[in-house]
């Protein structure tokens, strides 16, 4: 895999609003915090966002990583914005920002489900911890880190093209 600069795409309100708008409307729909893998769905975003249809599910896989690079996931290119959703475990960081050990063995540690959001003007992610259902946690497109890099590379770079040998 080729490593690609990091793509600069301001998040404007437009996005979070999306993105808090489908993962509303997902919580509805995926009222779980243990999936069995990540999912993708490919979302329109209609005329407005409080009117935008639900999302569609595209593909599901045990790894976030393979899905997003798996070929049926280019699907989501046929929609407005791409949702991928994602559980586990959270902990708490350290002074150094970090966590120490595995989140899933941290005392402190935390249910979470996140739901991605990528479109042409950008990322935003919000998510919810199984302990306080009731409020969201927002991310205008700031977050760092392989899962940001990879959701970029999936939907700001080009696919790769297959040309079949003759």
């Amino acid at each position: 895999m080729t490593q690609h600069p990091p793509h600069q795409h301001p998040s404007g309100h437009g996005v979070i609003a999306l993105a808090v708008h489908a993962e509303s409307v997902l919580h509805g729909m995926v009222d779980s915090f243990e999936l069995p893998g990540a999912r993708l769905y490919g979302i329109n975003t209609g005329d407005a966002v409080e009117s935008a249809p639900a999302p569609c599910l595209l593909a599901q896989h045990p790894d976030v990583y393979e899905l997003l690079e798996s070929p049926t996931s280019g699907l989501a290119r046929m929609f407005d914005a791409a949702a991928i959703v994602t559980t586990g475990w959270a902990a708490p960081l350290d002074e150094n920002g970090e966590v120490r050990g595995a989140p899933s063995e941290h005392a402190q540690r935390r249910r979470v489900r996140l739901v991605v959001l990528v479109t042409n003007s950008g990322v935003a992610s919000v998510l919810r911890f199984a302990d306080d259902p009731h409020n969201v946690v927002t991310d205008p497109g700031s977050a760092t880190g392989s899962l940001a890099e990879a959701i970029e590379q999936f939907w700001f770079d080009p696919p790769a093209e297959h040309v079949a040998a003759s």
